[in-house]
């Protein structure tokens, strides 16, 4: 049966969509195609008029998170221009962050991310994949965000404060404040905080963290 070029498209969204969903709850080992084909309604032969591989389809997922989270931050960081350096990325990190914690995607990126960058074609990772320090990079560069330490220790420090978001549970309900707190702090540090506390008014942990140091 031959689809239309719509129904391609909504057929491609669709398996996108049911492969992200078990990327989240089952991940890739545990998942066939069987069960994304069953899913989507479609013959298993279609699958690979879509994708290669399974890998190559859980790959697609990984790439739109990455686009997802960029454009967060991104957006964030476009939104807080006025604020101070400092302020204006621990936005930003905090905005992907709540975005990881939302979708649950944290997950995914945690325990299949590099099992699947190994399986894949060398090809196809250097034509299309960039690892976090390159996205973050290129936002450090588009907004003229100078790092006192250099951005690859930036780099670091953003990938180990989204870490955190995998320990959500085990922080329990003040999550959000422990968040905050070392958010702000790393900016502070990495952006050269001013000495003298500023009224940053975002949140009382931000105003605890200022006056305490």
């Amino acid at each position: 049966m031959a689809f239309t070029d719509y129904e391609t498209e909504q057929l491609h969204k669709a398996l996108l969509k049911e492969t992200r969903r078990c990327a989240v709850t089952l991940g890739m080992k545990k998942t066939s195609v069987d069960q994304l084909t069953k899913a989507v309604g479609i013959a298993k032969g279609s699958f690979y008029k879509f994708y290669e591989s399974k890998e190559m389809a859980f790959f697609a997922v990984l790439e739109s998170i990455h686009s997802e989270l960029y454009g967060v931050a991104d957006q964030a960081l476009r939104r807080n221009g006025g604020l101070p350096t400092s302020e204006r990325a621990a936005e930003a990190v905090l905005a992907v962050c709540r975005r990881l914690s939302d979708t649950g995607d944290m997950a995914f990126i945690e325990h299949d991310a590099k099992l699947l960058l190994q399986r894949l074609p060398e090809g196809v990772k250097e034509e299309h994949y960039h690892d976090d320090e390159t996205h973050i990079r290129q936002l450090l560069e588009k907004y003229d965000l100078m790092p006192r330490r250099g951005a690859s220790l930036a780099a670091a420090t953003v990938r180990g404060l989204i870490l955190t978001v995998s320990h959500k549970e085990q922080i329990g309900e003040l999550y959000p404040q422990v968040l905050e707190a070392l958010v702000y702090g790393a900016c502070r540090e990495l952006f050269e905080y001013a000495e003298r506390p500023q009224k940053c008014g975002f949140s009382k942990t931000c105003r605890l963290a200022t006056s305490n140091r």
